[in-house]
């Protein structure tokens, strides 16, 4: 009996063993961090894709006008791009609908491309040329950079392993400090302004939430989900009493970015009549320079 429980002993700790040999060894944080900054510094080619949604409402009980007490606002963009470091071109469509209480959907198209330092937009079916693009406008664009920026300035926490798009990743929750907070909210919220705002009293006491997948083996960025529900008042807005109502937003954002084919073969290529397009320096001489209208007067 003494002899079989040994053997039971022996098998069960050599199963043990053969198990802790399976166990995966995640990096630290820091670690898969600057693998991430690494890697990112080294990409040539990527695609992304932005999902975003956006609620505003905003509160006014001092107005006489039932009607304007409540405004919302909705906003909805999605869009795809892709970009080639190495040729220095990228590409970029984006729709967007927009919502208020008493106009719906208003859609508007953006497509945009940049080879070098010149970018060409196109709005509403009119191509814009726009040469002499300064260098940080790269930067600006690269979505994937900008990802992994927001990531290596938070705090990160393994929280499981997913797969996205067949690529094996860890599943981490992001929590960002005051400075990288207010840098996403610029970009989520791009439509109020935020320089004169109170952002660490926003930042307490707002939510966010915020998870990223970052790709096992390279350490890319996969994808990004942050969602933030803020309320700002007519203080945070440092107004002077007196000057505006008392009023209250609420703002509900949800966004999503997806980046792929990485370091894959992209070819870029900027449509004819963009290449041909004026440029915005052309379309300003030109309102310059044109004669104003006469005003009819009557006799």
């Amino acid at each position: 009996m003494a002899c079989r429980m040994k053997k039971l002993l022996l098998l069960w700790a050599l199963v043990v063993v053969a198990l802790s040999g399976c166990v995966e060894e995640k990096p630290s944080p820091e670690e898969l961090k600057a693998m991430m900054i690494d890697s990112v510094e080294k990409m040539e080619t990527a695609a992304f894709a932005v999902d975003a949604d956006q609620a505003i409402k905003l509160v006014n009980p001092q107005e006489t006008n039932k009607s304007l007490r409540t405004i919302n606002f909705e906003t909805r963009s999605v869009g795809e791009g892709a970009m080639n470091l190495s040729a220095r071109t990228m590409k970029m469509t984006m729709t967007t609908t927009t919502s208020t209480d008493d106009v719906k959907d208003v859609v508007t198209e953006m497509e945009m491309y940049m080879i070098n330092d010149t970018m060409y937009t196109k709005v509403d079916g009119n191509w814009t040329r726009m040469p002499g693009m300064p260098e940080e406008t790269w930067d600006q664009q690269n979505q994937v950079k900008n990802q992994a920026e927001l990531l290596n300035a938070s705090e990160i926490e393994f929280i499981g392993s997913e797969k996205v798009d067949g690529v094996d990743a860890y599943k981490v929750k992001v929590v960002p400090d005051m400075e990288t907070f207010a840098m996403i909210l610029s970009q989520q919220v791009g439509s109020v302004p935020l320089y004169a705002m109170n952002v660490t009293e926003i930042f307490e006491g707002g939510e966010t939430e915020w998870t990223a997948w970052i790709a096992k083996d390279s350490g890319l960025p996969l994808k990004n989900l942050i969602m933030l529900d803020l309320t700002i008042t007519s203080e945070m807005m440092n107004i002077p009493a007196g000057e505006m109502d008392e009023i209250e937003m609420t703002i509900r954002s949800d966004t999503t970015v997806i980046c792929s084919r990485f370091n894959e073969p992209i070819v870029i290529e900027v449509p004819e009549e963009a290449l041909t397009a004026p440029s915005w320096l052309d379309l300003l001489m030109a309102m310059i320079s044109q004669p104003p209208e006469e005003a009819d007067v009557e006799q």
